[in-house]
């Protein structure tokens, strides 16, 4: 028993459950990055609709008389300094639902899936179905987020079967386990890239795994269409699949065969998804203001000057890079909050040191060169798709900006496992340990910086 008690997947599951309804609670109300749309777009879900609704030509949705109340009252406070005081939150805490009369408010749309919220959107119906109060509904509905990514990245330490340690250490990054207890999609999509790169991981690298099975390659097929329809932007990591030896498989007809019918089938699903997202009639605050062009002219004007706009990503890329650098691992607090570059640096420090903290044993296979070859084109194709889409989004020059650092946080996992090796490993007991320790302190000091922050 005390042995399974300090498995690495155990000991996540402890310290990422008390840190994360730490940050659950002093995280103020509807403060953590874009939650009241998260929040709304579920919203919407329960009253039938996978699109906001339209009232004369603008994007929105109805929303109970004190719920529309309290989204005014802490919209305000996502990008200012101005504190939120705790009797604040207990007087707005007493409001009932009050769904008898329905106000439409102005929201910018967003283009997730159900998936992206599930299972919240459905405890959302149960919690409206039985007239929860709404700032009872964020809380449970931050608590609902917060077990999906525990369970998830449980289950990526779990069952990789190599860097065990490099898998905690960036399951508990602050950003993570911050956006992990917030109404966001990020806790699940880190979550599913985790298990995925995990799943990956040891069909490739785990010679117990003779050849593959059906349910082996049923299962690779499931996470990467999830991950396709969580974000599609991530999904140039179906790449990954050329990890796995083809030696593994029937024959090299099976092996190809595989790839192109599952790239194929979430090829279809994404673009069909894709075009239905784009179909939003409705106006919005940001288009009012700004007059952008809509999504399949940008489309015609990169393709019509790919090296003109390779450009404008290399130099967008350039300028952001210290931006990218900090805000990667640590942003919270609608963006504001973060830690001191110090305390940043150490954190790639210990992220950097996990990914020595690795034994690879007989059974396991390192990668090849080859096999970083391929996550390396993964990253960078993914990295293109994320920085394309916030330019058709907000079309801004000389350099694309709106490109928030927690979309490159997935890759921060594949980056550090191009210094996979089954020699330049650190075979030392205590320093993963003090790296766990190192990461509870900053957990600490991330809940502190949000406390002096907002309160």
């Amino acid at each position: 028993m005390e042995k399974n008690l300090f498995k690495i997947e155990n000991l996540f599951l402890i310290v990422c459950l008390f840190w994360g309804l730490v940050l659950l609670i002093a995280n103020p109300p509807f403060q953590a990055p874009d939650e009241f749309a998260h929040f709304f777009k579920m919203w919407g879900y329960t009253q039938g609709t996978l699109r906001y609704q339209i009232k004369d030509g603008w994007t929105g949705i109805k929303i109970s008389k004190n719920m529309k109340e309290i989204y005014y009252a802490y919209a305000k406070h996502v990008y200012s300094s101005e504190k939120i005081p705790l009797y604040k939150t207990i007087t707005y805490s007493k409001l009932p639902l009050e769904k008898q009369e329905q106000y439409f408010v102005k929201i910018d749309p967003s283009s997730y899936s159900p998936l992206s919220y599930f299972p919240s959107f459905i405890v959302l119906w149960l919690l409206k179905l039985f007239n929860v109060k709404p700032l009872c509904m964020m809380y449970i509905l931050r608590f609902c987020s917060l077990l999906v990514y525990l369970s998830l990245m449980y289950g990526a330490i779990k069952i990789t079967p190599t860097h065990k340690w490099l898998f905690l250490i960036f399951a508990l990054l602050p950003i993570n386990v911050y956006q992990a207890a917030s109404i966001s999609t990020d806790g699940i999509t880190f979550g599913t890239i985790g298990v995925f790169i995990a799943f990956t991981l040891k069909l490739a690298s785990d010679n117990t795994i003779t050849k593959l099975n059906k349910l082996h390659i049923s299962v690779w097929f499931f996470l990467i269409t999830c991950i396709g329809l969580l974000k599609f932007a991530y999904f140039p990591l179906i790449l990954l699949y050329f990890l796995i030896p083809t030696k593994k498989f029937k024959d090299k007809k099976t092996y190809y065969t595989n790839f192109l019918l599952t790239l194929a089938i979430n090829t279809a699903i994404i673009i069909a998804f894709l075009l239905f997202s784009m179909h939003k009639p409705g106006m919005t605050e940001h288009v009012y203001n700004n007059q952008l062009l809509p999504s399949y002219e940008m489309i015609k004007k990169i393709l019509s000057s790919p090296l003109q706009y390779t450009k404008l990503v290399i130099s967008s890329t350039w300028y952001l890079k210290n931006f990218f650098f900090y805000n990667t691992i640590s942003s919270v607090g609608g963006n504001l909050v973060m830690l001191p570059p110090f305390l940043l640096n150490l954190t790639w420090f210990i992220l950097f040191v996990s990914a020595f903290c690795n034994k690879t044993n007989k059974e396991i296979t390192a990668l090849n060169f080859k096999n970083k070859e391929l996550i390396v084109i993964s990253i960078i194709l993914s990295y293109l798709l994320i920085v394309t889409a916030i330019y058709i989004i907000y079309q801004t020059q000389p350099y694309i900006t709106g490109i928030q650092g927690r979309y490159l946080t997935p890759f921060i996992l594949l980056f550090l496992l191009l210094f996979d090796s089954k020699k330049g490993y650190i075979s030392n007991k205590i320093i993963p340990i003090l790296l766990t320790l190192i990461s509870q302190v900053l957990l600490l000091l991330t809940t502190i910086i949000i406390f002096m922050y907002y309160y």
